[in-house]
């Protein structure tokens, strides 16, 4: 008797568990591609050199290069030349800002100082269909990181701008890949 009683609930526990797979699944719960959610014509892009509005020295390189990085490794899109490609997306860092994001108090005073930056990178983007000749998307995109103040070294503010820069390059491809 205990044996029926076994397979019975080993019965009903796996079709709690499938029907529970496949309606999470019909949900959309299951983590998806953006493999083909662009235009489907579009099987490489340029990435040129971003341009630079703003003072700050050989950031426009490192977005672009960890850009490009970016699409290499999620494979959608390959990289072409602008002669060759299918779309390009090109870039302008248009402003860089530290706003104070932390601060820390020291002791019973009104004194406060800031204990950590938020570095802000604002960039214009426009993702053109070269084939159709025709702007698929133009947008702003802000991608932000933060770094301690401490010593005021540059390679402090430098953490800050690759956190940034990541976040950028993640949003950027999202954006480019999902056809958003």
């Amino acid at each position: 008797m205990d044996y029926r009683n076994n397979i019975t609930s080993l019965k009903t526990t796996l079709i709690i568990a499938l029907s529970l797979f496949i309606m999470s699944g019909l949900c959309g719960c299951f983590r998806y591609s953006f493999s083909g959610a662009g235009p489907s014509h579009i099987k490489t892009i340029a990435i040129p050199l971003f341009e630079n509005s703003t003072a700050e020295y050989g950031v426009v390189e490192q977005i672009t290069d960890d850009l490009i990085l970016a699409f290499q490794q999620d494979n959608t899109l390959k990289i072409a030349d602008e002669n060759n490609a299918d779309a390009v997306l090109w870039g302008r860092l248009k402003r860089v800002e530290d706003i104070p994001y932390t601060y820390g108090g020291e002791g019973e005073t009104s004194s406060f100082s800031v204990g950590e930056y938020k570095l802000s990178l604002i960039v214009e983007l426009e993702y053109y269909d070269l084939t159709k000749e025709e702007v698929i998307w133009k947008e702003n995109v802000q991608g932000w990181g933060t770094y301690d103040h401490s010593t005021g070294s540059p390679e402090e503010r430098n953490e800050g701008f690759q956190e940034a820069i990541d976040k950028l390059a993640e949003d950027i491809l999202i954006m480019t890949v999902s056809g958003w």
